[in-house]
């Protein structure tokens, strides 16, 4: 399938998008939302997208949220698929939905809650080979039009994969060839010249997620972080990583700031509590540095954690109420509002934080 991209097409749905929507109504007022939906049924490819976005979030209520909004996706990406089962593409396109059918691609029935996705018939006909050559193609033709965080983080993620499996990455290294050899990688000056074995596949992989991660992916800078939390803790139990130990160290803190500078809670609770006591946990146990506390930071990253609200920042309230306390010794109003905040986000930390 070849991926086309008519940029004169975008720029103008991009334009009509802008005048319609977010200089008369703003990003998420309910007009906003309603001619954004009436934008996509006249075609629009940038409110198609947008509009898929509300329906996989369950801002819009659909009995089948998932496959709703990826035949909204393919709408936007301009792809079609014939009876015979051809996926083509017209050229209309929004390059930020072609990352979007690859991350389908590669997630669905697989991951996150795309794991139990109502069926998607026309995913379901692709052998998971074919899924992962199809998302990689996506995600590369996307990129080479704008350097979308998602679609730099998802080719690290298929590169991954094939570095581990022999078959898979005999199958994609025509499509690395033709994709990625001779490219950029995002956010650096390194061309790919080649990708001839699983080694360089997965160091070219690497490179796409710290890619990612600069660009702002803060899914990459957690899973970043992940690693070199795993190699501080086998090089402290082990004494094989102590040469490389404050690196690690560093390189830890600095995706995990990435990360919760822009509002992410897991990053920016984990951070806090590395703050607060100098915890780092991995696959191996938890170890500490007593050398990095600063309870001033810890404080600024639990606070961080709660401004865009998920089932972590609950994590976060607990630690503010466990590690600054005296906010809340004098101030009933506040304990009972965080308390509030957490038995809404988790029950579990709420029956936790009943025990302080």
């Amino acid at each position: 399938m070849k991926l086309e991209f008519m940029k004169n097409g975008y720029d103008e749905d991009l334009k009509e998008y802008s005048d319609n929507v977010l200089v008369k109504c703003g990003t998420s007022s309910k007009s906003a939302e309603r001619e954004t939906i009436c934008l996509a049924q006249a075609g629009n490819t940038v409110a198609q997208n947008f509009y898929a976005d509300m329906i996989y979030n369950k801002k819009i209520l659909r009995k089948k949220p998932y496959s709703d909004a990826f035949y909204l996706y393919m709408q936007a990406a301009g792809i079609s698929v014939d009876a015979s089962g051809e996926w083509k593409c017209s050229g209309k396109a929004n390059p930020l939905a072609f990352w979007s059918v690859g991350y389908y691609l590669v997630n669905y029935k697989r991951e996150n809650v795309l794991l139990k996705c109502d069926t998607i018939t026309e995913i379901e006909a692709l052998s998971m080979d074919k899924r992962l050559s199809m998302a990689l193609e996506f995600a590369a033709a996307s990129i080479s039009y704008e350097e979308i965080p998602g679609a730099v983080n998802l080719i690290g993620r298929i590169l991954s994969e094939a570095s581990k499996s022999d078959d898979l990455f005999e199958t994609l290294k025509p499509v690395i060839a033709e994709c990625l050899v001779g490219h950029e990688i995002p956010e650096s000056s390194e061309v790919i010249e080649s990708c001839d074995d699983h080694e360089k596949c997965a160091e070219i992989s690497e490179s796409f997620f710290v890619a990612a991660a600069k660009l702002g992916y803060v899914y990459a800078c957690n899973s970043l972080a992940a690693k070199e939390a795993d190699r501080i803790v086998a090089g402290v139990k082990d004494g094989s990583g102590s040469d490389k130990l404050v690196e690690n160290i560093i390189n830890y803190i600095c995706y995990l700031r990435i990360a919760a500078d822009r509002l992410e809670p897991y990053a920016a609770n984990r951070l806090g509590l590395f703050y607060m006591n100098g915890e780092i946990k991995g696959n191996g146990g938890t170890v500490t540095f007593k050398e990095y506390v600063d309870h001033a930071l810890a404080y600024e990253y639990f606070k961080k954690a709660t401004v865009y609200p998920d089932a972590n920042s609950a994590w976060a309230y607990l630690n503010l109420m466990k590690y600054f306390h005296k906010d809340y010794d004098l101030n009933i109003d506040l304990m009972n509002e965080h308390m509030d905040y957490i038995k809404t986000l988790s029950r579990e930390v709420y029956d936790i934080a009943m025990d302080l």
